[in-house]
């Protein structure tokens, strides 16, 4: 199943085929979300298949939405080795990023001593 995650602290959102077709599955997800303390609001659209939950990011942390997502049938346990990827490749690509501009000063800096000699 695939799944789209946008996550800022206090709010996630979920896209999931589930959320369209498996309507009791959506349905008991968000029962068991709004249940959890720290939950302020959770949105269920089944019109673009995603669910919103709204919460209290010193209560609760994203792994916990997520259990209770996969618990529900609404989210395959793909998505977190998904997420890991994707934070990996941020990573790799700000290593990336920081190794060509460390590059770039050094080689400005050898630029300007030798326009100094």
């Amino acid at each position: 199943m695939s799944q789209y995650i946008h996550h800022v602290p206090g709010r996630i959102r979920v896209r999931s085929k589930a959320f369209c077709c498996h309507s009791e599955k959506a349905r008991a997800a968000e029962s068991r979300l709004l249940a959890l303390t720290g939950v302020r609001q959770v949105r269920l659209n089944p019109h673009a298949a995603s669910i919103t939950v709204h919460y209290d990011p010193v209560l609760l942390r994203q792994s916990d939405l997520f259990s209770v997502l996969e618990q529900s049938g609404c989210l395959g346990a793909a998505s977190r080795s998904d997420e890991v990827s994707r934070k990996a490749g941020e990573l790799f690509g700000k290593a990336l990023v920081g190794a060509v501009v460390q590059k770039a000063v050094e080689q400005s800096a050898r630029t300007l001593v030798g326009a100094f000699i």
